[in-house]
């Protein structure tokens, strides 16, 4: 009788390493077995007509488990579009939030500082290869390892920049609102003394303290406040007049109010010289429109911009990567998926889109679950953009 090869493998696994082999093949085996699960049930997905109900249920399920929750789910698809609301606006208006109702998006404002990068780059007042030392004043010191950074790299997370700066005040009382005090000057200090977690190019590692050094680089050379520099780049181009940092009191009357993890409500989050990291508030229709031009292909100088955030750049190790995007091709089909998603203390945000099946999805919520490590609104985004490319709206 020959030996069953399974039978040798588990006691060789019992033997090496206290069964340590055995659980990672009992772990690649179960993840093989979800990837080819969710495969199949894809390749059998059919066009059942019904994209608008499955986002129905998805976005109520998510508002009834969170008390005061509002959240906004934006769909366009192939000319089409969608806006559903769920919950209640704040704790004395009841309505469900609609397309105008304002939200933080968080990081989905790398994304527009990406989007100004390449407008700059395209009008010849910057080169994405340029480094930091011959981006900053003279007086700025860098640290060891800095002299390699390009505005490439930062645009891309692979600077090797940490998350946060070591000079940022982590302490519980100034967690509420962490980026409001923190200026130009107190960037300037930590680039003296930072120390990366890897050579530049090599991976990439999401880094906050980079795109506020890469949007601040941007306005030394635009000469222009930040606002001001997404507000001609992108926002006016686009018609987004409600996405904005400074809202007017008729705009921050149609703000929705952030609640943190557990349900309280929260203040909202300021932010000086990390502004090009979280600063922007937008509603449904706005970056709906956002979502449409990166689905178009308009020959204008908006138009490029988006073009140019979305082509791949070669960064080194770290491989191809766009400006600002998540990239990511599904193995349900092999979708090219651009997101991204963003946080602040009181609300989370998703936007993504897939180019071939002209489909986009926006997730506007007012919880902090990103404090929490939640990550609920990326699900349904994701879901949608999945489903969205064999599943029509009706």
């Amino acid at each position: 009788m020959q030996d069953d090869p399974a039978r040798k493998f588990f006691w060789l696994a019992l033997k090496i390493g206290g069964g340590v082999l055995l659980l990672l093949a009992l772990l690649f085996g179960g993840i093989i077995t979800y990837v080819v699960h969710e495969k199949r049930k894809w390749d059998k997905l059919t066009d059942t007509h019904d994209l608008k109900q499955r986002a129905t249920k998805m976005g109520a399920g998510y508002v009834a488990d969170r008390k005061g929750a509002a959240l906004v789910v934006g769909v366009t698809q192939r000319g089409k579009r969608a806006v559903l609301g769920f919950g209640r606006v704040s704790s004395t208006n009841a309505a469900p939030p609609d397309a105008q109702t304002l939200f933080e998006i968080g990081s989905l404002t790398k994304v527009f500082t990406a989007i100004a990068l390449a407008r700059l780059e395209l009008d010849g007042k910057v080169n994405l290869t340029n480094s930091l030392r011959a981006s900053l004043p003279e007086k700025v010191a860098l640290a060891q390892g800095l002299g390699p950074v390009t505005l490439l790299h930062l645009a891309t997370h692979t600077s090797g920049l940490p998350r946060l700066p070591g000079n940022l005040d982590t302490s519980e009382a100034n967690l509420a609102n962490p980026y409001a005090k923190y200026r130009a000057e107190e960037l300037y200090e930590f680039l003296a003394s930072a120390k990366p977690n890897n050579p530049p190019g090599r991976l990439m590692d999401y880094s906050n303290v980079g795109f506020a050094l890469l949007g601040h680089v941007l306005t030394l050379k635009a000469e222009q406040p930040y606002e001001d520099l997404v507000r001609g780049t992108l926002l006016e181009p686009l018609g987004m007049a409600n996405t904005a940092i400074r809202l007017s009191d008729e705009q921050r009357a149609r703000l929705t109010r952030g609640h943190s993890p557990k349900g309280e409500e929260v203040s909202g989050w300021d932010f000086d010289v990390f502004a090009p990291t979280g600063a922007f508030r937008s509603s449904a229709d706005d970056m709906l429109a956002f979502i449409e031009a990166n689905l178009g292909a308009a020959e204008t100088p908006v138009g490029r911009s988006l073009s140019r955030a979305r082509q791949l750049q070669k960064t080194g190790e770290a491989g191809d990567l766009p400006l600002g995007w998540q990239r990511e091709v599904t193995l349900q089909g092999g979708l090219e998926i651009y997101w991204h998603n963003g946080g602040t203390g009181g609300y989370v945000s998703f936007i993504g889109f897939n180019r071939a099946q002209r489909i986009g999805v926006l997730v506007l919520a007012n919880y902090g679950d990103a404090m929490a490590g939640k990550f609920d609104v990326d699900k349904i985004g994701m879901d949608l953009l999945k489903l969205g490319s064999k599943v029509s709206m009706e």
